[in-house]
C-alpha cells in the first residue's frame, strides 16, 4: 500500500514524540497547518499562530430595531425558534446587516474582531449583527472583520460565492 493514513492533526503530538507506528506515512494536518492548534492541549503550538485568515463582510444595511419583533415569531431559516425575554419588551437595539449567509459560513464559525458586536442571527444570504453601544462607529459600505474557525475556514475555502484574496 502505497499510502496509510494514520489521522488528522490530532496526532501531530504524537508525531513529535516518534509514538506513530510505523509504515503510517499520511495525514491531515489542515487543523494545525493553518490554524496552529494542538488538538490535545487546546493551545497554539510555539512559533504558530491562529489568526492568520481573516473574512471580510460588507454592511448592507443598517437599523435601530426593536430588540422583541412585532407579531407572532415563527421558526428561521434554521429551524430555531428564539427565547423571548420579557426585560427587553420596548428596548431597541442598533443592528447592521452584512452580505453573507448561511450559504457561505455559519455563523458558529465567525469570530467578531470587534468584541463589542454580537452575531444574533442569519439567512441564507445575510447575517444580523447587534452593534451595541457603537452604532455610529458603522456606516453601509463599512466591512466588518471576522477571525475564522477551522470549519468556517475550510468552508469559505470551497465556496464558490466567497471572493479569496491573500493579503
Amino acid at each position: 500500500i502505497l499510502w496509510v493514513t494514520g489521522g488528522t492533526s490530532v496526532v501531530i503530538p504524537l508525531l513529535m514524540k516518534k509514538q506513530v507506528p510505523k509504515g503510517v506515512n499520511h495525514f491531515r494536518v489542515g487543523e494545525t497547518l493553518f490554524f496552529g492548534n494542538n488538538l490535545v492541549t487546546n493551545e497554539v503550538f510555539p512559533q504558530m499562530s491562529d489568526d492568520i485568515f481573516r473574512l471580510y463582510a460588507e454592511v448592507i444595511e443598517l437599523h435601530e430595531k426593536p430588540i422583541i419583533p412585532i407579531g407572532e415569531l415563527e421558526a428561521n431559516p434554521s429551524g430555531v425558534i428564539y427565547e423571548i425575554d420579557d426585560e427587553n419588551i420596548g428596548k431597541t437595539a442598533n443592528r447592521a446587516i452584512i452580505d453573507i449567509g448561511l450559504l457561505d459560513i455559519s455563523p458558529n464559525y465567525l469570530i467578531p474582531e470587534d468584541e463589542k458586536i454580537s452575531i444574533l442571527g442569519a439567512s441564507s444570504d445575510m447575517i444580523v449583527m447587534d452593534l451595541g453601544e457603537q452604532s455610529e462607529k458603522y456606516k453601509v459600505g463599512d466591512l466588518i472583520s471576522f477571525k475564522l474557525k477551522y470549519m468556517g475556514a475550510l468552508g469559505i475555502m470551497n465556496s464558490k460565492y466567497i471572493e479569496k484574496r491573500v493579503i
